[in-house]
């Protein structure tokens, strides 16, 4: 027995003497062993420069310039200058070089580039397979089990380059990397600590992480998956460094700001429950100071994980004209939204001077385009729906208060469900209305019942003159497309009617404009006298009781009947039509009433009837002319009114011959 132990101990020693005197046999093993395993593993071709292969003081290798090649035009997936592991002596030799042991890996300075194609995909995707190779086929060493002691990232840097970001080809960068692994290798509980400067100068970002066991690959149907706990710290992530990642109108909307994050994973009867906290101090939205926070949890099945749904809750944004909260959450397959938002304030002039101030117009077109096109896209494949409450909505001129509504997006078109604001006094019924948000201009059909509209404000807000005040009911169906209303005007389609209570005409006064035509007409009949006190008349014109049904085509609102109307004056209809544009193109008649004719003349010429006077109606709605007709209209007019005294019987009987014989055309008798 001491004779055989001597010869085992001399044959060891010989066999330790012959690696040491020749560490080329250990490179040699040791290159292909961690090309190969590498290579699977990565799922990128792994190449080295060169293999520096030691026995002393601990056996192992320092390897120079390690390369995972990236696909096509992309860059290396994963590239580190100097790399240096050792390898456990025994383990490797009694199985000549098909145990790889590796006891602690240390990689300098090492970056990894990351990248999500055009079509969707990222490269990382192929991480677990051979290049060239289905998950069932093996490459050379294939069999070879290697495992990892420790792994050392020192200064790492991991570059994220998106060619589908909305502006383009993005590019973000963690920093500062430096990260610490026990047990990596299949089947063992792989631990780790991680810190890194993540949109940010200086390392902002902690983690720490546990995986139980770590899988060879991704489980089969029916398998486990490993426990995991996390917990991670971010603080100061920079949205300045992120903005090339977000959609046009956030880059325009975002302009600065820090944002933390707490996040926690834990492993919940083989689900991974996420939970968390972000906060958002010192925002810009569009250089003005914002805040905001929110909490966020998520169920996630392993198995199952595009399914998962990521829940909103105590959501608080405040800033220039938004102050909301809520909740709202986002299932990711198939895609759908889901919120409950109330607040305050919300001023729409903000939300959609996210988009660029001045949007270059395409070549081809001089319409800009409400969306972009992928956004449009997006838009046709999620499904969203949800309620929201303001105190206050505003856009521009336009307010409205005590907003409530509920609302749909199914296939890219938007349907008010239910929806009901208080604006300007009254009440406004948007139930019906829509919006198709994948055409490039949207098409929209809106449906409104009003109640009880003050007209004095809204013409000023939307016109900035009260040139029609009184209290406004009535329907409205409008189809148009588009969003500017200088070009959607001349396109808009629908009908409607309209009721005005107890209204004025302020820009219009027609007892001014009667006046004078009363007075010549009284002038062609002989009554002189009383043209002196006919012209006065009070500025601006009631409006009692109006109604008036319409349709809209072609930039204007024709009256499908005559619009009747009350007045101080008496009562009237007006025909014709108001352009959208506020030109106005109407005429008709008014019955001037008895009290009004005989008040203007003082009683000098009571009549016994309202008198017929026709009108037309031009100009603007801001500036209105009133035209009543000339002298033998208004005469014509008066003639059945007037009663004949005997006095002046004479006189009126000739005024009336005279009148005829005017009248008579040529020919006739």
């Amino acid at each position: 027995m001491k004779v055989a132990l001597g010869v085992v101990a001399m044959a060891l020693v010989l066999v330790v003497g012959v690696l040491a005197l020749n560490p080329s046999w250990l490179a040699q093993r040791l290159r292909g062993q961690v090309e190969t395993a590498a290579t699977r593993a990565l799922g990128h071709k792994v190449t080295l420069e060169k293999l520096d292969a030691q026995w002393f003081p601990k056996p192992g290798a320092t390897m120079t310039n390690f390369r995972a090649e990236g696909e096509g035009d992309e860059p290396p997936f994963l590239e580190a200058s100097r790399a240096t592991a050792t390898v456990r002596l025994w383990p490797f030799i009694r199985s000549l070089g098909k145990d790889v042991r590796v006891g602690a890996v240390k990689l300098e300075e090492p970056r990894v580039n990351l990248v999500r194609r055009a079509d969707g995909t990222w490269n990382y995707e192929s991480v677990g397979s051979a290049p060239g190779s289905s998950s069932g086929e093996s490459g050379t060493g294939a069999s070879t089990e290697a495992s990892i002691e420790s792994l050392r990232i020192q200064d790492g840097v991991v570059q994220v380059t998106d060619r589908q970001a909305a502006g383009g080809t993005a590019v973000a960068a963690l920093r500062d990397l430096d990260v610490d692994l026990k047990h990596v290798g299949p089947g063992l509980p792989l631990e780790g600590t991680m810190k890194a400067a993540v949109a940010a100068s200086k390392q902002n970002v902690e983690a720490d992480f546990k995986v139980d066991p770590l899988p060879a690959g991704k489980p089969a149907p029916g398998q486990p998956w490993p426990t995991v706990t996390m917990k991670l710290r971010g603080r100061d992530f920079s949205v300045s460094e992120i903005r090339d990642f977000l959609p046009p109108s956030a880059t325009a909307y975002f302009t600065g700001g820090l944002v933390d994050v707490d996040a926690e994973v834990k492993t919940d009867q083989g689900q991974y429950v996420l939970t968390g906290h972000g906060a958002a101090k010192g925002l810009k939205l569009r250089g003005d100071p914002a805040s905001g926070s929110f909490d966020f949890n998520s169920r996630i099945d392993p198995a199952n994980a595009k399914a998962a749904k990521v829940n909103f809750t105590r959501l608080a944004l405040a800033g220039p004209g938004v102050d909301l909260g809520g909740t709202a959450s986002v299932q990711m397959a198939p895609p759908r939204v889901r919120f409950a938002l109330e607040g305050k304030e919300l001023d729409l002039q903000h939300l959609l001077g996210a988009l660029p101030n001045e949007p270059k117009k395409q070549e081809s077109s001089t319409t800009t385009t409400a969306l972009p096109a992928t956004v449009r896209a997006r838009l046709g494949k999620v499904e969203v729906d949800g309620t929201l409450k303001l105190a206050s909505l505003r856009h521009g001129t336009l307010q409205a208060t005590n907003v409530d509504v509920e609302a749909e997006l199914d296939d890219g078109v938007l349907l008010i469900e239910r929806g009901g604001a208080t604006v300007y006094g009254g009440r406004a019924d948007l139930t019906g209305t829509k919006v198709d948000l994948t055409k490039s201009q949207p098409a929209w059909t809106l449906k409104a019942n009003l109640d009880g509209i003050n007209t004095a404000q809204a013409f000023q807000a939307l016109s900035g003159q009260s040139s029609l005040q009184g209290l406004a009911s009535g329907e409205l169906q409008l189809n148009g497309s588009g969003l500017d209303w200088a070009q959607v005007r001349d396109r808009v389609t629908g009908g409607g009617s309209v009721r005005l209570r107890d209204g004025a005409l302020t820009t219009a006064d027609l007892g001014g404009a009667l006046a004078p035509a009363l007075s010549q007409g009284l002038s062609a009949l002989g009554q002189k006298g009383a043209a002196g006190t006919v012209e006065k008349a009070g500025k601006g014109t009631q409006l009692k009781d109006l109604n008036a049904r319409f349709s809209v085509r072609n930039g204007w609102v024709s009256f499908t009947k005559p619009m009747a109307f009350q007045t101080d004056l008496g009562n009237g209809t007006l025909d014709g039509r108001v352009g959208l544009d506020q030109r106005l193109a109407l005429k008709g008649t008014i019955e001037a009433s008895k009290d009004f004719v005989s008040g203007l003349t003082g009683g000098a010429v009571p009549v016994k009837e309202p008198v017929s006077i026709p009108l037309t109606i031009t100009g603007t709605l801001k500036s209105p002319k009133v035209n009543a007709g000339g002298p033998t209209d208004i005469a014509k007019g008066l003639l059945p009114a007037l009663p004949v005294p005997k006095s002046i019987q004479d006189p009126v009987n000739q005024a009336r011959k005279s009148l005829g014989d005017l009248l008579k055309r040529p020919g006739k008798k």
